[in-house]
């Protein structure tokens, strides 16, 4: 094989190997495109700026160096120096103003034709044709800059880099350079320039698959996060029925004297409570993962919280046939850092999941400080423990270990303690961890931050309240949820009244003299109508009125703040007692034992 023909042989394997896609530059339309070098700007600005003080204070040294080899007289600084403070100048308007792209773009033409012209500046003065040698070789820096960023098109790129290869020549050209000493130059020049093209396409071209990639991983994100939105609508619609319809079957079957009756009914709404805590733990997980969800903190009195879990977890403690202890703090510190609702979740998650999985004997939950900034809460269990091969498994959504199978009474999805961990996860300072042993019971604990202030928020606890008589304005475009809320609210003892829109609602208001006490609405309705809508129309016709908004979609903090004081907002599904309690604070009503 003859040298033209290895030649060839090797030309062939290179194309073979190379991917057609690679030298693709992906093509965005408009609206894209816009948006690419928008994002693009910021890093456009700061890696110019560095580039243009680079080169000033180069070109400065450059001066100084001939300066002192006596090359230059004092005389020729000025007009040397031009260029120089030139570069700073622009370096200068970009760190001190607030420029659009196009001038960003439009300062870096102006500074490699200024490093261009700087160089044949040079050239021309001095006219010697030793001095090419050492000038010419400045344009590589320039190309550097050229081809090595995005401040330019490629098509500019490419007509100054020839335009400055020949410029500078055909400047060397005339003060005396023989053209067997600017050929190497040429040559090497018209490498540089195909090898920068090369290099500017292949940066653009990883750019904008980067940017292309990230705009489609974000678009994804966006359609989960709408999928999400819409089937959590949708499921909590359903669960806010099954739950009506559920506490009327229990005010229904009270009345009953069958035994068999009222355990299945109270079975069946332990279910279903488990269920709204299940979906609304996974809701709250996405939501906190998407960053819907934001962590709100505040100082939060901790033995106030431990009261609350103490009255909402002893009944259940109790009907198993354990002791529940929740010992309060007697020394300081008495408040924690936190998210008031979130913690309150965790420790009910963990509360929860040490009853379920303890036989008999005891859960004890106590804190204890261990530093000036910290305290640690724990919640130990005489229960089953847990082996070491199932350690890594129960942080796991939907595990749950090794339940009793005969155990009825004892529900449960295994989302838990994954939700108590993630949401940990989720709040600053925040630490959860845990100590088992098989047969010997667990100890949670639970690190968190602590403060003096003496300013909190806690969990209301839940309360029964006389809602018998009162008059309730309902209003849901979806109609069976609208029904089975309106039999809840009858077996309460309340007159209701259905809406299902603006003109329902105004029609509803001329059928009855006696305004609303309570307006409970959906948030988003049917043709664009919101709660809005339907509030004003009350106040128009009634005056202000009570309002409970009843939404299983998130609403935005705007429309928050048009809500008067005497609105407060419950997300759907909610159970009987928390829609009884949201009620009973917005009407006013007194609790009853």
């Amino acid at each position: 094989m003859n040298a033209w023909s290895k030649v060839n042989h090797f030309y062939t394997q290179i194309r073979q190997n190379i991917q057609p896609e690679v030298f693709v530059i992906p093509l965005f339309d408009a609206d894209t495109e816009h948006q690419f070098w928008r994002e693009r700007q910021a890093d456009l600005r700061l890696t110019l700026t560095t580039m243009l003080l680079l080169g000033a204070s180069v070109y400065l040294a450059f001066i100084a160096l001939k300066l002192y080899a006596d090359k230059l007289t004092l005389s020729d600084l000025p007009l040397r120096s031009i260029p120089a403070l030139t570069l700073f100048s622009l370096a200068a308007i970009l760190q001190f103003s607030d420029p659009v792209l196009q001038k960003i773009r439009l300062i870096a033409k102006i500074a490699v034709i200024i490093s261009a012209s700087s160089i044949m500046l040079t050239l021309k003065i001095d006219a010697q044709p030793q001095n090419y040698l050492e000038s010419w070789t400045g344009l590589l820096a320039i190309y550097f800059v050229t081809y090595g960023q995005m401040y330019l098109s490629r098509n500019e790129a490419v007509i100054f880099g020839w335009l400055t290869m020949i410029a500078v020549s055909s400047c060397g050209y005339r003060i005396g350079v023989s053209l067997a000493e600017l050929t190497p130059s040429v040559l090497i020049l018209t490498v540089v320039n195909a090898f920068g093209y090369y290099t500017r396409c292949q940066l653009e071209i990883y750019a904008r698959k980067a940017f292309k990639d990230r705009r489609q991983a974000e678009t994804i994100a966006t359609d989960q996060s709408l999928y999400l939105c819409h089937l959590s609508h949708n499921l909590r619609q359903i669960v806010q029925t099954i739950s009506c319809y559920s506490s009327v079957l229990d005010n229904e079957i009270a009345r009953s004297t069958s035994q068999e009756l009222l355990q299945t009914s109270h079975k069946l709404g332990n279910a279903i409570d488990e269920l709204n805590n299940a979906f609304n733990h996974i809701l709250d997980l996405a939501h906190l993962e998407t960053g819907k969800l934001s962590p709100h903190l505040s100082c939060v009195e901790i033995n106030k919280l431990l009261a609350t879990l103490e009255t909402q977890f002893t009944p259940l403690a109790i009907k198993r046939g354990l002791h529940l202890k929740i010992r309060q703090r007697t020394r300081p510190p008495f408040f924690i850092h936190t998210d008031a609702h979130i913690l309150h979740q965790i420790l009910a998650n963990l509360i929860d999941n040490a009853i379920k999985y303890t036989v008999s004997g005891w859960i004890l939950v106590s804190s204890v400080k261990i530093s000036a900034t910290q305290i640690k809460l724990h919640v130990r269990d005489s229960g089953m423990g847990i082996s070491e091969d199932l350690r890594e498994n129960i942080f796991k959504e939907f595990y749950r270990g090794g339940r009793r199978r005969g155990d009825l009474d004892v529900f449960g999805l295994g989302i838990g303690l994954a939700y108590a961990l993630k949401a940990t996860q989720h709040l600053k300072h925040h630490y959860l961890d845990f100590r088992s042993r098989l047969n010997q019971g667990s100890d949670f604990t639970l690190t968190l931050p602590s403060t003096q202030l003496p300013k909190f928020n806690h969990p209301e606890l839940s309360k029964h309240y006389d809602l018998a008589g009162s008059f309730i304005l309902a209003v849901d475009d979806d109609y069976t949820v609208l029904h089975a809320l309106s039999e809840q609210l009858r077996s309460w003892g309340c007159l209701v009244h259905q809406a299902s829109s603006i003109a329902e609602t105004i029609a509803c208001l001329a059928d009855t003299l006696r305004p609303p006490d309570l307006l409970i609405t959906d948030f988003y309705l049917d043709n664009a109508e919101t709660a809005h809508d339907i509030i004003a129309v009350i106040q128009a016709d009634c005056g202000p009125v009570p309002t409970l908004i009843l939404s299983a979609h998130a609403i935005p903090n705007d429309d928050k703040a048009k809500w008067s004081e005497n609105t407060l907002l419950l997300r759907k599904p909610a159970n009987a007692g928390l829609l009884m309690e949201s009620m009973g604070k917005a009407m006013g009503k007194v609790t009853v034992s």
